[in-house]
């Protein structure tokens, strides 16, 4: 007997591979952000929703062909991800303009605790 199920195993390594592709996507939503924020001098919010725009495809192919093994819907998934998004550029606007935390830290901070949430609904609703 096994301490874990087979099912859970899998939902664990699904987990590991999706913050593996989370963490791709985050290193290059910081540096785009940070490109277009300090050498072409755009807002920091603008720059950052730039860069989601650019994580959203990067993150629809990583998750079709690594995480969750399957095609899923794209504008399913966009539209996900936006909401998602939003969410992640409402809490990086509040640490950032309210608790003037800096832009690269909040980034990191938001992304982490909209992680999961991320992953339940593109596991049960996107790539079903």
């Amino acid at each position: 007997m096994t301490f874990f199920s087979s099912d859970l195993k899998s939902n664990l390594f699904r987990y590991i591979r999706f913050l593996f592709g989370g963490g791709l996507s985050l290193l290059l939503n910081l540096g785009i952000t940070y490109l277009l924020t300090e050498f072409l001098h755009l807002w920091h919010m603008l720059s950052f929703a730039i860069a989601l725009g650019c994580e959203i495809m990067f993150l629809f192919v990583y998750h079709s062909y690594v995480t969750f093994r399957k095609r899923g819907n794209f504008w399913l998934f966009a539209g996900v991800i936006l909401f998602i998004s939003g969410l992640n550029w409402l809490a990086v606007y509040l640490l950032t303009e309210i608790l003037a935390l800096p832009y690269l830290i909040a980034i990191v901070l938001a992304a982490g605790a909209i992680s999961l949430l991320n992953y339940g609904v593109n596991k049960k609703v996107v790539f079903k």
